[in-house]
């Protein structure tokens, strides 16, 4: 129901009050006072023409008696009608014959009018007739209603004039209200209010307009800072702001009707997503980091908040994602997990790296039923090469030896360097010991081939110690460890050379 209609409500309801009252109470109430006015006038006079009758009757001349008698009802003047004389003992003068009940007049406009007729207090009869005030009656509903007619008019009168200064005062003003936060809900802050008085209206459009200014002011402060899109229950785009189109790369029309899907990265599984959904359909705000894709195809990252907007009845209708772009910082942490886990002069991986490496394919073989092999190796001379030709030159030897080492194995292994000189190798999916031993040769043969370090050629060589997941440990430490005892064991035998743990026996 409108504000208009619950405005002209109560008016109208007084209306219909007024005229139930009109026509229930007050005209029934003034037939009822027309009426005891006209009985008093009746009786006034027949007190004034009872002499006549009394005389008659103490005369006992019944002739002139009756002749008045008739004379008072067939006068239009007073417009009796069946009038009955009675005696002190009630009994009937006049008429002679009692009337046929079915030939008295039935007219609702006649009363009947009972008068006694005395001399110095003493009773000498009655007499009783129908008078008929239907001109009276008619002349008091003429005025009641002519009365009647002039207060409903007036009262609609009222009710117009206060319907018209309810619409100009309360409703057009709320209406004007209602478009201006339908279009601020839409986004739109660029609405105009006009002027209003000095009363309650005014002072909610002037808090109004305080507000808008307070959320244009915060939504431009947003829109510097975040990253804001709106979207319908099913997620479809219906607005984005400036920010999300400088740093996605896209225009309005190719983002507006579509779904965030125009932008997903294959960063994040699909539970990912699955949970994020969960979360806002049941009402509740969600948070976390989302990987998306630029236009470009470059990745981005966003500290994203998406909140779910409810219905009367609890059910998300539309949501709001605020994102805040995060990408230097994920680059910076990338950069740091990096520099964690990768040594700085050879960029391979360090031992932490290497273990987690070697426990994921561990967990694998073991899946898998396959084998994982170690390669423990110390390079043969390198102390010797750094004190001689400097530290200098035994960095360029160790990234050197870095290179050769990768080139030496397939994509899917790994190379890491844990120490000053030792290196450590993973090789994943060995079905044979053979295979192991092939890329140990290849790395000595490698190794063997002389260094060119700053115009100085260098030569060293490499001791392997050779450890297999599951024949000779079942943990990465204990594998390593295993590893490095063969490799201890080679250089003590001569070095340049690599063994298994049952080589040695």
């Amino acid at each position: 129901m409108s504000i208009n209609l619950k405005l002209a409500l109560p008016p109208l309801l007084g209306l219909v009050l007024i005229i139930l009252l009109l026509q229930i109470y007050w005209q029934p109430m003034q037939l009822e006072k027309a009426k005891s006015t006209f009985e008093k006038h009746t009786h006034a006079l027949l007190l004034l023409g009872e002499a006549g009758i009394i005389q008659n009757l103490l005369e006992r001349d019944l002739g002139a008696l009756f002749a008045g008698i008739e004379h008072l009802e067939n006068s239009d003047q007073t417009r009796w009608k069946n009038i009955t004389l009675y005696n002190d003992n009630g009994k009937q003068l006049y008429p002679i014959f009692k009337r046929n009940p079915e030939k008295i007049i039935n007219n609702n406009a006649l009363i009947l009018i009972t008068h006694p007729l005395n001399i110095q207090g003493t009773p000498l009869g009655r007499l009783e007739f129908d008078a008929d005030w239907g001109r009276e009656k008619l002349d008091v509903i003429e005025n009641i209603n002519d009365v009647r007619n002039m207060v409903i008019l007036l009262v609609v009168l009222s009710l117009l004039i206060s319907t018209f200064s309810q619409y100009r005062i309360i409703y057009r003003p709320l209406k004007r209200l209602g478009i201006g936060a339908h279009k601020i809900a839409q986004g739109n802050f660029n609405v105009k209010l006009p002027a209003t008085a000095k009363d309650e209206i005014g002072e909610l459009t002037d808090s109004f307009c305080l507000m808008m200014e307070e959320l244009a002011f915060q939504k431009k402060s947003l829109d510097e800072h975040a990253i804001v899109s709106a979207t319908d229950r099913h997620g479809v785009i219906t607005y984005v702001n400036n920010k999300f189109l400088d740093i996605s790369g896209y225009t309005r029309e190719d983002l507006i009707g579509k779904t965030h899907r125009v932008i997903t990265s294959n960063t994040h599984e699909a539970a990912f997503y699955r949970n994020m959904w969960e979360t806002i359909t049941r009402g509740d705000t969600w948070h976390g980091a989302m990987c998306d894709m630029k236009k470009t195809g470059e990745n981005f990252w966003a500290s994203s908040t998406i909140i779910p907007f409810l219905n009367a009845q609890g059910v998300a209708e539309r949501y709001m994602c605020i994102r805040t772009d995060i990408t230097d910082q994920k680059l910076a942490e990338q950069q740091l997990r990096y520099m964690a886990n990768h040594d700085s002069l050879t960029g391979l991986p360090t031992r932490r790296l290497c273990k987690e490496n070697l426990s994921t394919a561990i967990a694998i073989a073991r899946r898998e039923k396959n084998k994982v092999a170690i390669l423990f190796i110390d390079l043969d001379g390198f102390k010797a090469i750094n004190d001689t030709l400097g530290h200098e030159a035994g960095d360029l030897l160790l990234m050197s030896v870095a290179e050769r080492l990768a080139l030496s194995l397939r994509e899917a292994d790994t190379v890491a360097r844990i120490g000053g000189d030792e290196f450590l190798i993973i090789l994943n999916d060995i079905n044979y010991p053979q295979n192991t031993t092939r890329v140990a040769q290849t790395i000595i043969n490698s190794l063997a081939q002389p260094f060119t370090l700053n115009n100085n050629i260098a030569c060293i060589s490499a001791s392997i110690g050779i450890a297999l997941y599951p024949d000779h440990e079942q943990e990465p430490e204990a594998l390593i460890k295993r590893a490095d005892e063969v490799m201890y064991a080679i250089k003590l035998q001569g070095k340049n050379n690599y063994a298994f743990p049952e080589d040695l026996k």
